[in-house]
């Protein structure tokens, strides 16, 4: 035990020992941070966490909760009655609690689809199905398509739609399953694995793991996982802050709302990914070759276009190397889009490249948390909404980067979200056209993010509370048994202490 009177030669060696000893702590690693104090990284031990009370979100009980929620959504007349390949019962908004608008959904679909369809893929595997929004429109392409759904109500409505559209059940196999069962799915059997708008329901990052693992497994070289519509665990705290915003009264006070999000984020039930657990996968998984993490396509102003993410994994084939460009950083010159077209225009032979390209999508968001933060308590909700409308935007909208692809240029854009940071800004790259052949983004070496957004890679849908609790012991426990000057001045819960390799 280390004596609390005696200086200490290493005194990181001695906070992660310390932390050590503490029964809920797997590994642990200490920094010296720019406050003049220490910072703390644990790995918690997973059946300490398990034995906690109101530990109540073990991997049955949240799948279970899924399940049971989404049988419930299509036992609707609503459900009995939509669309053919077009079911949106249980698409509402997280800020209105009501139905997200079917022209906005409607686009999401169809982005998806074509980023889908942009793989080629002509044998699928898609995990977590759903009532065939997906499928209805990709099958059609490819020989064969396998789905899979762990609800078997939603299989149901699925099996119904597919009655419908005898010429594209024809290559259509539907097995109810839970999303890391790939039994009697050879190694090597399909071109592509696609999970949309399921990861977030997955109870855990071990959880997504084994399914990713199972993925990789069965896809031939070559090939593709897609994985879209993910949560950003970098910019949960602005999404967080601006959901308990848009509900609040006028009236409510800065510290409410403040007290709000912090409930919020303890209680969050869904998976919420860093674009780092991703890349993470390259060194867990040989199979890989490289990773693209894109911000989504679209021109809706929702939940999805301005949090989530789709993250492209490419199976087989050589691994991503460095294209020898260098990015220009936007927020030195913080160039317009006339300004960045003019940029294209004198240079129609170049490879240009742009970072930190602040996102105008989420950057009123991003000024509410950060006034939000250093509010007083007599700042009202009513006063900051106010604040935020005098406030400019000075950001670029993503898409309007995109556009500029079909304004005959000559040049194809590919944009990156994989730095994953939280300010939201994102990366791209504007190829010439005679460079552009095949994937157009393969050689570029797009900035990741720094070494602790890979050490916490995700949340811990339903831990909120108990993870509290743990660094609440752990302070005590550092209390204990270091010298005051050697205490944290914060602990952080991560899933790794290790940065991958490149």
């Amino acid at each position: 035990m280390q004596d609390k009177d005696k200086p200490d030669s290493n005194p990181q060696a001695a906070i992660e020992n310390a932390l050590r000893m503490h029964p809920g702590v797997r590994d642990a690693a200490a920094v010296h941070d720019s406050r003049d104090g220490f910072a703390a990284f644990a790995v918690p031990d997973d059946p300490y966490m398990n034995e906690m009370p109101g530990r109540g979100a073990a991997e049955p009980a949240l799948l279970g909760k899924w399940r049971k929620t989404f049988d419930l959504s299509q036992l609707t007349k609503e459900a009995a009655t939509a669309p053919l390949g077009f079911n949106t019962i249980g698409w509402n908004s997280s800020y209105t609690r009501q139905p997200i608008p079917l022209e906005e959904i409607r686009e999401w679909v169809e982005t998806t689809v074509g980023d889908i369809l942009q793989l080629a893929p002509k044998s699928v595997y898609e995990i977590g199905c759903g009532t065939g929004m997906l499928l209805m429109r990709i099958a059609p392409s490819c020989e064969r398509y396998a789905a899979s759904d762990f609800s078997p109500v939603v299989l149901s409505r699925l099996k119904e739609q597919l009655r419908m559209a005898p010429a594209v059940a024809e290559c259509v196999e539907v097995m109810e399953r839970s999303a890391d069962n790939f039994e009697g799915l050879d190694d090597d059997s399909c071109d592509a694995v696609a999970l949309n708008s399921v990861a977030q329901y997955f109870p855990s990052v071990a959880y997504m793991t084994k399914v990713m693992e199972g993925a990789v497994r069965i896809v031939k070289p070559g090939g593709h996982i897609f994985v879209g519509d993910n949560r950003s665990l970098p910019l949960l705290p602005a999404f967080e802050s601006s959901v308990e915003l848009f509900q609040a009264a006028d009236e409510m006070s800065a510290g409410e709302l403040r007290a709000r999000i912090r409930r919020r984020e303890e209680r969050e039930q869904e998976l919420v990914l860093s674009p780092a657990y991703f890349l993470s996968l390259r060194d867990r998984l040989p199979k890989l070759s490289r990773v693209e993490i894109r911000p989504l396509r679209g021109r809706a102003d929702n939940e999805m276009t301005r949090y989530r993410y789709e993250a492209i994994l490419h199976v087989g084939g050589e691994a991503e190397t460095s294209s020898g460009d260098e990015f220009l950083d936007w927020t030195e010159c913080k160039w317009t889009l006339n300004e960045i077209r003019s940029m294209l225009m004198r240079h129609r032979n170049e490879r240009i490249c742009i970072q930190r390209i602040r996102n105008a999508r989420i950057e009123k968001d991003l000024a509410a948390l950060a006034i939000l933060r250093d509010a007083n308590e007599e700042l009202s909700a009513g006063e900051l909404r106010r604040r935020l409308e005098a406030t400019a935007k000075k950001g670029i909208h993503p898409q309007d980067i995109l556009d500029l692809e079909a304004e005959g240029l000559g040049f194809s854009v590919v944009l990156s979200w994989a730095a994953g940071r939280p300010d939201g800004s994102y990366d791209a790259s504007f190829i010439p056209a005679g460079l552009s052949q095949g994937t157009t983004s393969a050689a570029i070496r797009w900035p990741e993010p720094d070494a602790r957004e890979f050490m916490r890679q995700a949340n811990a849908p339903g831990q909120g509370r108990q993870r509290n609790e743990l660094i609440a012991q752990l302070v005590a426990h550092c209390r204990q048994h270091l010298p005051p000057e050697l205490v944290p001045r914060e602990i952080t819960l991560v899933e790794t202490l290790a940065r991958p390799g490149k």
